[in-house]
């Protein structure tokens, strides 16, 4: 398969979710858009697989058993290595959540059902956005 790469290169991201369905799902749509796709089935392995993957870009879902995706999200930022990798996160119960991820710190937020346009056109402002701050920072 030939990946199309954002400013250059190709990027990964880490789905998280305890749906095995909406991971799947998730992760076809977003190879079908050239992305590398890695993912974890609740916040706990999200934490172990981002370490050992080092996404681009992390999508977590909110309500999920052994971590949510709030607890996983404070974990992550507390490491210098993540500090800056986007996290985008996604729930089903409302907008009030989806405050409480931004608070946790969550780049962007987004209410299911997700449209899949949006959802391809906020991972690329984010990438983009932390390729900037990257530079930015050097």
């Amino acid at each position: 398969m030939t990946l199309t790469p954002i400013n250059g290169n190709v990027k990964k991201i880490l789905v998280v979710d305890d749906s095995a369905d909406t991971r799947e799902m998730m992760a076809k749509l977003l190879e079908l858009e050239r992305f590398v796709v890695v993912t974890a089935e609740d916040g706990r392995v999200g934490l172990d697989v981002a370490e050992s993957e080092r996404p681009d870009l992390i999508i977590t879902d909110i309500n999920m058993p052994n971590l949510n995706g709030l607890e996983m999200i404070t974990l992550l930022r507390k490491q210098s290595w993540f500090s800056r990798v986007p996290i985008l996160a996604i729930t089903a119960y409302g907008s009030n959540i989806a405050l409480d991820a931004l608070d946790a710190g969550a780049d962007r937020a987004m209410t299911k059902p997700v449209e899949f346009d949006s959802l391809i056109d906020g991972i690329r402002q984010l990438i983009g956005s932390a390729e900037c701050g990257a530079r930015n920072a050097e």
